[in-house]
């Protein structure tokens, strides 16, 4: 007698189906791992440069300011929306630019901040959203008078 050790077409069938059943269960909890990824890293990004100014402020012994950026990422502009990027400035001179972000709400201070040359700083706050917020995705981060941050994960 000759055994065959082969897959049917049947269980071929059965076993892509039920496939397709999970994967359709678990795509729309991967994609919202995928917006708190970017949300995470966006607002650690703008964290990191806060921090940043703050030490390049004491480091120079000069303000250093932190604002939205202009469409040629050459000068400061005012603002809530900062989803076009953002600049590190000392004086005229620009320092740092930040890159402008797609798909995610960025919105601060309309002037921007500035760090002085002891590391204090006006208090100020950002928000980050996805555009499509849902559940915990949202963040703020606060800057407090001393110049240290803060994080904090919210509700849309």
């Amino acid at each position: 007698m000759h055994y065959s050790r082969a897959f049917t077409l049947i269980e071929l069938m059965v076993t892509l189906a039920v496939l397709a059943v999970v994967i359709s269960l678990a795509a729309p909890s991967f994609s919202n791992m995928l917006q708190e990824n970017r949300l995470s890293a966006l607002t650690n990004d703008l964290q990191g440069a806060l921090q940043l100014a703050r030490s390049e402020a004491v480091k120079r012994r000069a303000n250093i300011t932190i604002c939205r950026s202009n469409a040629d990422q050459d000068k400061c502009e005012n603002g809530t929306n900062w989803a076009g990027g953002w600049l590190m400035m000392a004086g005229n001179e620009v320092l740092k630019i930040w890159d402008p972000v797609q798909g995610v709400v960025v919105t601060g201070p309309n002037t921007g901040i500035i760090f002085r040359s002891n590391g204090m700083a006006s208090a100020q706050n950002w928000t980050v959203t996805h555009s499509a917020c849902s559940g915990q995705q949202k963040r703020t981060l606060s800057v407090s008078a001393t110049g240290s941050t803060t994080l904090t994960k919210g509700s849309c």
